[in-house]
């Protein structure tokens, strides 16, 4: 009699698991180098709803000593703060399809595994960029004093240096500038209407183009109208629990199929701001790690804050 095993069949869920680890492992070491590590993709496994760590504040200063004086002294406490991280759960698929839907085009039904496992690493950046943005951009407004309002058509390249003025004597502070692409061709439009030289066919144009030095990460996930100016360890996202894959047979339908789904989790983290666990809670989702109210400020100055953000919506919108 025989039987059959595993040994005698195709199981898909290595394949799905090979290409999306291949992608992603691609994609976190590219976009680590390239954000000047203002956004930091990284995987630790880290237990609870919660990464809390406490910390001190002083924020002492030298004051005059009067060498002539016998006067007693008052002591001075140092308080202390937590860093509060929250871990966000979520869910690819389940995608479906029949293996007739694949056999008919002369390919085999390990392409579908192929092919989700590799959008599931692109659909993690995507989303995982999402959740950063809309935490950012939460945790600045609420804070209300590391923000500005610029237009790029009328100020120019002004509208930086008003973001960069944020930080004071710390403006070096800032690595790069996050933005969508709408925001990223204004200011590509206006370094080229600000042209230094222009003879017969010959024109010459300042800087290049016109981000204060500083690289710009270019992504449709940023908010609409919205920039960011972000110092190095910005925003951290760790994926914080072993991911799942599981794909499954479908055999109670007429034609015989295939499924693939993936969960994961990882945990957000913002320079200089804590996520408020008593008012946002445990499992967030996208509303609510973009709500201000969630977020508050541990830093006690600014200049050791996230970043800036610079709001171009246009006036009289």
């Amino acid at each position: 009699m025989a039987t059959t095993t595993n040994s005698d069949l195709i199981i898909y869920n290595d394949l799905a698991q090979t290409a999306y680890l291949e992608r992603i492992q691609e994609v976190f070491q590219v976009f680590n180098a390239q954000s000047q590590g203002a956004i930091v993709l990284d995987s630790e496994m880290l237990e609870g709803d919660f990464r809390k760590r406490a910390f001190y504040k002083i924020g002492g200063a030298i004051e005059h000593r009067d060498v002539t004086s016998s006067a007693t002294v008052t002591g001075k406490k140092i308080d202390a703060g937590e860093m509060v991280g929250v871990k966000v759960p979520f869910k690819y698929g389940p995608y479906e399809t029949t293996e007739e839907a694949f056999k008919r085009r002369a390919r085999s039904p390990e392409e579908f595994s192929m092919l989700v496992g590799q959008d599931y690493a692109d659909a993690l950046m995507q989303g995982r960029l999402s959740y950063a943005t809309a935490a950012l951009k939460a945790a600045i407004l609420a804070n209300g004093n590391m923000d500005v309002t610029a237009e790029f058509a009328t100020d120019g390249r002004i509208a930086l240096t008003k973001a960069l003025r944020k930080f004071g004597d710390r403006f070096n502070r800032v690595a790069m500038w996050m933005m969508d692409s709408s925001n990223y061709f204004d200011i590509v439009d206006n370094a080229i209407s600000e042209k230094i030289f222009e003879e017969g066919n010959t024109v010459i144009y300042g800087g290049q183009p016109g981000t204060m030095g500083r690289p710009v990460l270019v992504t449709d996930e940023a908010p609409a109208n919205t920039v960011f100016g972000l110092q190095p360890g910005a925003v951290s996202v760790t994926e914080s629990q072993a991911p799942g894959f599981r794909s499954y047979m479908i055999d109670n339908q007429e034609n015989l199929g295939i499924g693939w789904r993936a969960e994961g989790t990882f945990n957000l983290e913002l320079l200089g701001y804590s996520w408020n666990d008593s008012a946002g809670g445990a499992n967030p989702n996208l509303s609510a790690v973009g709500t201000g109210a969630n977020w508050s400020k541990y830093a006690t100055s600014d200049k050791n804050t996230a970043g800036v953000l610079i709001d171009t919506t246009p006036a009289g919108t």
